[in-house]
């Protein structure tokens, strides 16, 4: 019996030629000594010189060595070391990138031979790949963009806000950045503490501390009902009688945030509206919604021999 025999026959250069059968055609997308994927609407190819191929199941995996290592990228993408990329405002962070082929291997490309871009969010990125994140007034969604050839990817970060009085052009005035942009929007001078758009005669800073809409004038006093908040307003002087006898009380609004916003608030009483006197009493809460509380403290009958008329309450930020 003839013994069969194999025999591979290579041209070199190799001329690419179109392949045709009964069922499809097939054409080179261009000339190289074997290595290149190609593929029709019926099917898919993709050829080598020698034994080579990436395969697997719910049992086990194997790839073989692909001859001249010769391997087609089909992929690329941004290295995320957490999920999600996180990072805080006015910081910067190095993105990277792999490319990945079809024999599986990876391969990290340099970062400067990546074409860069941001879709959105408050952020920048160098032709390198340095995010640096801007000051932010709350917690933002961004997504940078890397395209390398005919591949792109995209990696969305969230740029924390660390800060609550750091955002541009509002920063370090005293007030949180993100109830300026409630009520001002991004940029507005009518945002600044001593401002009074509204103006009902309270500067932005009273109305933040007392829980008002610095954007709405002033529709009433201070009101409640039991432990219901009904309406944030300015201090008020209330009075309740049982068995004959009044007791009056300074009450006022006072931030349910204040200890962490760093208020301080300190009713003060006097006589003559000369001389005032802090009180010593510590507040009791009567009400209280999500922004603010309603509290009060006794108002003292004299002060140093005077019948105590007038009471103030200020607000202080350590």
């Amino acid at each position: 019996m003839a013994a069969g025999r194999l025999f591979f026959l290579c041209l070199l250069p190799l001329a690419g030629r179109a392949g045709v059968g009964a069922d499809y055609v097939h054409s080179p997308a261009s000339l190289d000594a074997g290595g290149l994927a190609g593929a029709s609407a019926n099917y898919s190819i993709n050829a080598c010189v020698g034994p080579g191929a990436a395969a697997g199941s719910a049992d086990y995996g194997v790839r073989t060595g692909f001859a001249g290592q010769l391997a087609d990228m089909v992929s690329i993408g941004i290295d995320e070391p957490s999920a999600p990329l996180s990072l805080n405002e006015a910081t910067t962070f190095q993105l990277g990138v792999t490319a990945i082929y079809d024999d599986e291997t990876k391969l990290v490309l340099p970062a400067g031979g990546v074409t860069w871009s941001v879709q959105s969010g408050p952020i920048a990125v160098s032709s390198g790949g340095l995010v640096t994140a801007a000051s932010v007034y709350q917690t933002t969604s961004s997504i940078v963009q890397a395209v390398y050839g005919p591949w792109s990817d995209t990696v969305g970060l969230k740029v924390l806000n660390t800060g609550l009085d750091d955002f541009a052009p509002y920063a370090s005035d005293g007030l949180p950045d993100l109830w300026q942009v409630r009520y001002f929007g991004e940029q507005s001078q009518q945002a600044r503490p001593a401002a009074d758009g509204d103006g009902d005669g309270l500067s932005n800073w009273m109305e933040y501390a007392f829980g008002m809409n610095p954007a709405q004038g002033m529709v009433g006093l201070l009101e409640w009902d039991a432990s219901t908040v009904l309406r944030a307003g300015p201090p008020v002087l209330s009075e309740s009688v049982s068995g004959g006898s009044s007791t009056v009380v300074a009450v006022f609004a006072r931030r349910l945030d204040y200890l962490a916003a760093n208020l301080t608030y300190t009713v003060e009483f006097s006589g003559d509206l000369v001389d005032w006197q802090a009180s010593a009493s510590t507040p009791t809460v009567l009400a209280a919604n999500s922004e603010i509380q309603v509290v009060s403290v006794p108002f003292p009958l004299f002060l140093n021999g005077k019948k105590a008329d007038f009471f103030r309450v200020r607000v202080k930020s350590n």
